[in-house]
């Protein structure tokens, strides 16, 4: 379920309530299951990923696909 927190930070000079939310999920635990692959039927490929960062973006190589 949700779960709300409010309260009144120590900087708010006004009085005014923050609230804070957290969405609850209990899942039964999953079976573990064996996988073999063959690094030969795995491609990797590396990219310049896309979003915010500035010129660093542009520059390095940080988001990986392995199809």
């Amino acid at each position: 379920g949700v779960h709300r927190v409010q309260r009144v930070p120590k900087t708010e000079s006004q009085g005014r309530i923050h609230t804070s939310t957290a969405t609850v999920a209990v899942l039964p635990e999953a079976d573990e299951v064996d996988v073999e692959l063959d690094q030969n039927d795995v491609r990797v490929d590396v990219f310049r990923s896309s979003g915010p960062g500035g010129q660093s973006v542009n520059t390095t190589d940080s988001a990986v696909r392995l199809t």
